[in-house]
């Protein structure tokens, strides 16, 4: 304001001494009044008031007072004000300026020419706009000022909190894989231990009694053949689901193996509970699930063991339970099996065959036995079945009713498949044609689709034609009914190779089968032989339908456990083509069979009359 009123005194009293008109009302120039006004209002001076130097006012360029009546009259107004004697009085060159903050602001000061004080000047400026950008800007810098300080305070604390919350989650997820499974999201075999500890050490107070169940997915191995690793670890996390949410509250549950899970049941009040809960699980669990096209009801066999009763640490709970599993596994006789202390004799014995199997695959420790085969119309000597035999470390033959399901369980039947197929062929290949032998083939040996180089292969190795080679497949490699195993069997075939069906009879749907599969080669099995040594109904007009049968769709016959002379003669007399059975001789090591059977090997030989005395002596059973 001080400035802008020097400027206007400073163009009053210049050269052109405009303040002289007004002072005195005598001007050189009459529109030197106008030219100030244009300035004025060019420099949003509102008004202007000049007093003589005796301070009275003598020139005001308009009235406030009745600016609605008188407004920038030219010669100005005077209202008659006069200054104060105080400010009159006042020496030299001085400014005074009033502003109440509302109004606009005045300045007034003495018009002073040559060193003398000619009068004064009063000037009252229109400084809304600049009150108003000094405001705005004021505000906008504490504004930019308060954001500084928050930017400097607030958002570091933000950023801090921000971290320490993405810490804290990074800690929780570290935990929670720590304690998870990452596939299943259920309890890892580490926190299920330290979970059970608890609980047993619980135990010795509150004397409750707690449930311990190992539950195996079974055929994981074979869902993941057959549908590949990502939807066979979907089928993993959709049984771990279906399993949590058939828990109580305080029950556990986690993944402890590859397709093993593990549940504790507390507070068990009555075991028959225990079995209805395994009911449930199986029930839940074995709902179908639908995968690309593929329908799969998954399976769980269920072990069980309780604490204290079955013991008291952890790992004494796990091992009695997978014992337990086992037995479930093998027979499938109720939702579960409990734990029994005579079970774990059972599951030593198994785990020593077990171990006996890997030496034999890993060292080349099976035998052959051959079993003869002869003809049904005159019984003379047609080839032998190759049979699989394992001995443990004093040289007893362990049975295969007992090592082959283990073998089966244990991944080792293809190993030991392809070995006999080598070694069959290899023998066979010493004893003369055209006798063959036959060897029994496993779903597991399909999987892989490599089985027709194997057997290829040692054909050639042997130095022998297809046609010397028998392959028998059971009923349960039927249920496939896949394009891959038709395949195999159609490429074996092409080989020379029989393809025969065994166990025929004893499935649900047998007959199914038969238009389907390039069977050469029916063998009845050995129980419509039983049946009929026990004098079983109907017997005789079964076994004669079978070998119709399979007359009619250009098959042979076998019939497997003829022990008798009147079951030979009856089967000759139906046209069996081929007999198998204790009665023409049990199986035998390969240089016990090449000396019994083989010796002046004539292959017009019969079994006549008298079978059993001359068994031992004659050439061929």
């Amino acid at each position: 304001m001080r400035t802008r009123g020097q400027s206007f005194a400073d163009l009053l009293i210049g050269p052109e001494r405009y303040v002289d008109a007004m002072l005195t009302g005598i001007a050189r120039d009459p529109e030197a009044e106008n030219f100030v006004r244009r300035v004025a209002d060019l420099s949003s001076i509102d008004s202007y008031v000049l007093f003589d130097r005796n301070g009275n006012e003598v020139f005001r360029s308009r009235s406030e007072r009745y600016e609605w009546l008188l407004r920038d009259r030219p010669g100005g107004v005077s209202m008659g004000d006069k200054l104060s004697a105080s400010t009159v009085s006042r020496p030299g060159a001085w400014e005074v300026v009033s502003d109440d903050g509302e109004s606009n602001p005045s300045v007034i000061m003495p018009l002073i020419r040559d060193g003398r004080t000619i009068g004064y000047l009063s000037v009252v400026a229109d400084m809304i706009a600049e009150r108003y950008h000094y405001q705005s800007t004021l505000a906008r810098t504490y504004a930019l000022v308060i954001a500084i300080v928050l930017a400097a305070t607030i958002v570091p604390f933000i950023l801090f909190h921000l971290r320490r919350r993405k810490i804290a989650e990074a800690d929780e997820r570290i935990r929670f894989l720590a304690d998870h499974d990452s596939l299943t999201q259920l309890l890892n075999r580490r926190r299920m231990q330290e979970a059970c500890d608890q609980l047993l050490f619980k135990l010795r107070a509150t004397r409750e009694e707690l449930a311990y169940l190992y539950v195996d997915l079974d055929d994981l191995a074979e869902i993941n053949d057959r549908c590949g690793q990502a939807r066979g670890d979907e089928i993993l996390r959709i049984v771990a689901r279906r399993l949590a949410a058939s828990l109580e509250d305080e029950d556990l549950v986690a993944r402890v193996g590859p397709d093993d899970f593990a549940i504790v049941r507390r507070r068990v009040t009555d075991r028959r509970l225990v079995g209805e809960f395994a009911r449930r699980l199986s029930e839940a669990v074995g709902e179908p699930v639908e995968i690309d096209g593929h329908k799969i009801v998954p399976k769980i066999s269920i072990g069980c063991a309780f604490a204290p009763d079955h013991g008291r640490t952890h790992s004494e709970l796990v091992k009695h339970a997978e014992i337990a599993h086992f037995h479930h596994k093998a027979d499938r006789q109720g939702p579960l099996v409990f734990f029994e202390p005579q079970m774990d004799e059972v599951m030593h014995r198994r785990r020593y065959v077990e171990a006996q199997i890997k030496r034999a695959v890993e060292n080349d420790g099976f035998e052959l036995f051959y079993q003869p085969l002869v003809r049904g119309a005159d019984g003379s000597l047609v080839g032998f079945e190759a049979l699989a035999r394992l001995r443990d470390e004093k040289g007893v033959l362990i049975p295969p009713s007992e090592f082959v399901p283990i073998a089966e369980a244990r991944g080792y039947v293809k190993a030991m498949g392809s070995w006999v197929i080598q070694e069959a062929t290899r023998q066979i290949a010493q004893w003369p044609a055209p006798l063959f032998v036959a060897v029994n083939l496993s779903a597991v040996q399909f999987v892989d689709g490599d089985l027709v180089a194997i057997i290829r292969s040692a054909l050639d190795a042997a130095g022998i034609d297809g046609e010397r080679l028998e392959v028998e497949v059971v009923e349960s490699l039927m249920l496939e009914r896949s394009t891959a195993i038709l395949d195999q069997l159609f490429a074996l075939k092409q080989l020379g190779i029989s393809v025969d069906m065994d166990d025929f009879g004893t499935g649900y749907s047998s007959l199914g089968y038969l238009w389907r599969f390039p069977f050469d080669k029916l063998k009845v099995d050995q129980s419509f032989m039983q049946a009929l040594e026990n004098g079983e109904p109907n017997v005789k007009e079964i076994v004669a339908t079978i070998v119709s049968l399979a007359h009619q769709m250009k098959m042979k016959v076998t019939t497997e456990g003829v022990e008798t002379e009147e079951q030979a003669h009856f089967l000759a007399s139906l046209g069996c083509d081929q007999l198998q059975g204790y009665f023409f001789g049990k199986p035998l090591p390969a240089r016990e069979t090449a000396e019994k059977f083989l010796v002046g090997y004539r292959r017009n030989d019969r079994f006549g009359k008298g079978p059993r005395a001359a068994a031992a002596v004659r050439r061929i059973a």
